[in-house]
């Protein structure tokens, strides 16, 4: 990469990487060819491959022919627990960033792919072949969270720091040292912008939890059967008693149906926020 002087060229520095690719969605903005192949190069690194240096073994990873898996799968409300701290929005966007995927020899079954961590554990114990899922199983035995995407995330970002290596002192001009505020919508923020109102019924959308109903209060705490939620997520976990998407789990109006996830998105679209990796797809999990 140092021999390149075309201006269309740019090389980002180290700072730049770090600040950039601990929340980009990979999966989203990069070309699978050119995210397998930064993920292949990885796993070469961990096998030895370092400049000149061979391998171990003697082999590098079979180019192009790995599938690329998300470890929490997109789809992740019917068998994964939510955050405790972080959004069900924001678990939408990370699990799309470097720290959830891998490769895999092959394809896993779809109900082991979107299924919990217990049985994706094993899916991947069967890939250990690739030292990139080796490490990711010794990390995370128990449970794989939003804590241990971004950890991983980290550790993925140095090691593509150290296979493309920028010179010495090399300089963006662009990157900065502070990390970027990460914004958290919440109800109150839609109370705020007055995208809902305060006393509005929310509604479960599936029939048989229909009569459990919960208000919005003016602090944007949801009021159910006498308790008080901060996420709606927390609520129609206790309606439910699993973990389920509160955001698309409950509507407002009960001749129109919009759910709280259809009036976050318009609101969203309102401010020309980018919402890539917050859809509801009808796709399997991975390609």
């Amino acid at each position: 990469m140092a021999a390149q002087t075309g201006d269309s060229r740019y090389w980002p520095d180290d700072a730049e990487l770090r600040n950039g690719l601990g929340d980009l969605l990979a999966y989203r903005r990069l070309r699978r060819s050119r995210l397998r192949m930064i993920l292949e190069g990885i796993e070469d690194r961990l096998r030895g491959w370092h400049g000149e240096e061979t391998g171990l073994g003697g082999e590098r990873v079979a180019r192009g022919q790995c599938a690329i898996e998300h470890v929490m799968p997109r789809k992740w409300v019917a068998h994964w627990k939510p955050d405790l701290v972080d959004t069900d929005e924001q678990r939408d966007k990370l699990v799309h960033t470097f720290g959830n995927l891998t490769l895999l020899t092959k394809r896993l079954n779809s109900s082991v792919s979107n299924g919990p961590w217990d049985g994706k554990r094993s899916g991947l114990q069967e890939h250990d072949v690739l030292i990139l899922n080796r490490k990711l199983l010794k990390s995370a035995t128990d449970d794989w969270s939003n804590e241990s995407i971004r950890s991983r995330t980290r550790d993925l970002t140095e090691e593509i720091i150290r296979i493309w290596s920028v010179p010495e002192g090399h300089k963006s001009g662009f990157a900065s040292d502070k990390p970027r505020r990460r914004r958290k919508l919440q109800l109150i923020d839609l109370l705020g912008a007055g995208a809902l109102q305060a006393g509005v019924q929310l509604t479960p959308r599936q029939a048989k939890f229909s009569h459990r109903i919960g208000v919005l209060l003016p602090d944007g705490q949801i009021e159910l059967e006498g308790n008080t939620f901060g996420r709606p997520s927390a609520a129609a976990v206790f309606v439910t008693g699993r973990p389920i998407n509160g955001w698309s789990f409950f509507y407002v109006d009960p001749k129109t149906k919009p759910s709280l996830r259809k009036i976050r998105s318009e609101y969203l679209e309102s401010l020309d926020i980018d919402l890539e990796g917050d859809e509801d797809d009808d796709q399997g999990d991975d390609e």
